[in-house]
């Protein structure tokens, strides 16, 4: 009893950049990937019980994070696109030729990469999993997060509003918020449905229809929502500062996790 009890204070209180356990086959349906930030840069990889399997560091910050097929991770950081073992390798570094792109966000469906960039130009650009370009498309808005739907379509969040674009660059649709003060800050997509997060005047979770982006339902949180993902059985996994949280759609907190550093920040989420 006691060992255990030692074992599980030794794991709280291992450092994030401490290996936990081996990276081998680690990427499966049971993990999910927080982008790190601040005090630490680089990935967290979890499971859904929000215990951390292990860490690698990168020598940036990192603006999306996205899982790919391969047992491996795509992140986006400046002008750059990367693409990374989850065991920490780089395999590909994808540099824009304009110094004044920005990517701030990435999804990635099958065999396509999408991402979305600000900065001199404003868009989504459709990449494979080797990062050569497919396509691209412009947006008159900065784009704050992207997640691909399953029609060839993908959903944008930007200020008080969401968007649905056809990966042609045709708007299919759209809903913007009354308030001007609500902020999207990240969007998923689950079981036929588009999760959002939002901060501002109000802060939570909102549920919608993927066609019409009507909403269904929503559940408020007392902080500031920096990343969400999808997770099993209708719940939800959020980021915010220096902690992660898991909640069922209906609002209610079944998990939470701190790291011990005020200063390290997770961002965006992934699975």
């Amino acid at each position: 009893m006691n060992k255990k009890f030692n074992l599980l204070k030794l794991l709280k209180n291992t450092p994030l950049s401490v290996l936990l356990i081996g990276v081998t086959g680690m990427a499966s349906a049971n993990n999910f990937y927080a982008a790190v930030n601040g005090a630490q840069q680089g990935v967290s990889v979890r499971t859904l019980k929000l215990q951390q399997v292990s860490f690698f560091a990168t020598p940036f910050p990192v603006n999306g994070i996205a899982a790919g097929p391969n047992n491996d991770v795509y992140l986006v950081s400046g002008n750059h696109i990367y693409n990374y073992t989850v065991a920490g390798v780089l395999i590909k570094n994808m540099t824009n030729a304009d110094a004044n792109i920005n990517y701030t966000d990435i999804s990635i469906m099958g065999d396509r990469v999408y991402t979305s960039y600000s900065g001199s130009k404003r868009g989504v650009s459709v990449r494979d999993l080797a990062l050569v370009s497919v396509s691209s498309f412009s947006a008159p808005f900065n784009i704050k997060a992207i997640v691909a739907g399953v029609n060839n379509d993908v959903y944008l969040a930007s200020g008080n509003s969401l968007y649905r674009y056809q990966t042609s660059g045709i708007l299919l649709t759209f809903i913007t918020f009354s308030d001007i003060r609500l902020n999207y800050t990240d969007v998923a997509v689950t079981c036929g449905k588009l999760l959002s997060s939002y901060s501002g005047s109000q802060r939570g979770v909102s549920v919608r229809d993927l066609t019409t982006l009507a909403q269904s339902s929503s559940f408020s949180t007392s902080f500031e929502i920096g990343g969400l993902i999808a997770g099993q059985n209708n719940n939800v996994y959020l980021s915010s500062n220096n902690y992660l949280f898991n909640y069922t759609l209906a609002g209610i907190q079944k998990q939470n996790v701190a790291a011990p550093q005020t200063t390290l920040f997770y961002g965006d989420l992934t699975r």
